[in-house]
């Protein structure tokens, strides 16, 4: 008996759950091993306290910009971010203002804690002192900024733009055999994938802005292989070739190619002198959720407008969020990250209600600031061109 059961492949746009992966941030090439002791204690201490963050992404700064500004504008950003990220997934304002609470009541139990700590080693005084008190000052006014309900009071054009993507795989296989003494064989196979990635970044109007690429991957698998009772060399040899002619449909079935597998499983035979009967079963689940969002709000202060500042603040963000080693194991981060850009692009409105023409002049645009941010590398100029026409004149 074979049971091969068609795939139930999913496809949505809501739905989302929560990142439960490691946050990578902008790495700039230190990873901040400048940093003093009494230094990594604040950094450590607020890590603790924040959630889903860890210490890695502040001590990430440039020596040079290990500043109590640039920890506060990185905190900050982590917490923007994961606002946003939420807002992507709808969560809902009153979810949101509890997230927030959470975080900045994080913050503070971190400098609570960092000035204890530093404070009986007498380690906090003179400059320390001083560098502690100016970033939990800039740190608590940069998020003071991000309280949900507070764009329509702050200057400015604030944008928000963010994408979530989820994958899940599932997979089963199960082999039972009888052989023609009796003996029974089972075996196994499960695996299972989960893959979510998220990109969101977002400005206040004033040259701030905040972007984070989030990305978790787990994978299980599990194998078993039972006898009941005891298998002599031929029933072995059967065994074998039945196992390996399943091995080559189950393949065909899990990369999808159902049909296929169906037709192959007819001609699915065994060793009738040494086996007396097999059952199969296969099974997988493929689901795949994604969605989008890009959003501008119109604030009192148009004056304080900067639109060249916030564009040069954002690129400058995803060149250093797509760039950062910690990404290498991907086939080609910049071109994820020029098309989670393109993809938030096709969300405004203002493009895809504008006419051909002003939107081949902003492709054109777009890929010349693209090539300038994310350069693609040779290999994938290459592929991204189109092939040449095979046909030749006689």
């Amino acid at each position: 008996m074979i049971n091969i059961y068609p795939s139930s492949d999913s496809y949505t746009s809501s739905g989302l759950g929560r990142s439960s992966g490691t946050t990578l941030t902008s790495v700039n090439g230190n990873t901040g091993a400048t940093a003093n002791k009494p230094t990594d204690t604040l950094l450590n201490k607020l890590a603790e306290n924040i959630p889903g963050m860890d210490a890695d992404g502040l001590r990430s700064l440039k020596a040079e910009d290990f500043t109590p500004e640039k920890v506060a504008e990185r905190i900050s950003g982590f917490v923007a971010s994961g606002l946003e990220a939420a807002r992507a997934r709808g969560v809902g304002e009153e979810r949101l203002q509890s997230m927030y609470e959470a975080a900045v009541s994080g913050v503070k139990k971190g400098f609570e804690d960092a000035r204890e700590i530093l404070d009986n080693l007498q380690l906090l005084n003179g400059e320390l002192a001083e560098q502690v008190k100016q970033t939990e000052s800039l740190t608590f006014e940069a998020l003071d900024a991000l309280a949900p309900g507070t764009d329509e009071i702050s200057g400015g054009l604030s944008t928000r733009k963010s994408i979530i993507e989820r994958f899940q795989n599932a997979e089963d296989m199960e082999l039972n055999v009888t052989t023609r003494d009796g003996d029974e064989v089972r075996i196994s196979f499960s695996r299972n994938q989960n893959y979510e990635s998220g990109y969101a970044s977002a400005s206040d109007g004033q040259g701030n802005s905040a972007s984070v690429f989030s990305l978790s991957r787990s994978e299980y698998s599990e194998y078993s292989f039972s006898v009941s009772g005891e298998l002599d060399n031929d029933e072995i040899d059967a065994l074998q070739s039945l196992i390996k002619d399943v091995s080559s449909l189950a393949d065909e079935f899990f990369d999808g190619d159902v049909q296929k597998a169906f037709e192959q499983s007819g001609s699915l035979s065994f060793d009738t002198s040494e086996l007396a009967s097999m059952s199969l079963d296969m099974s997988y689940t493929r689901q795949y959720a994604a969605v989008s969002r890009y959003e501008q709000v119109d604030q009192l202060d148009q004056a304080a407008d900067k639109p060249g500042r916030r564009l040069g603040h954002m690129m400058k963000d995803m060149a250093e969020t797509f760039g950062a080693p910690s990404l290498g194991f991907l086939t080609s981060p910049g071109q994820l990250g020029r098309d989670l850009f393109e993809g938030l692009v096709n969300q405004d409105s203002r493009y895809s209600d504008s006419p051909q023409e002003l939107q081949d002049i902003y492709d054109n645009n777009l890929l010349d600031l693209l090539n300038a941010v994310l350069p693609l590398e040779e290999a994938e100029v290459a592929q991204n061109q189109p092939q040449p026409d095979a046909s030749t004149d006689s």
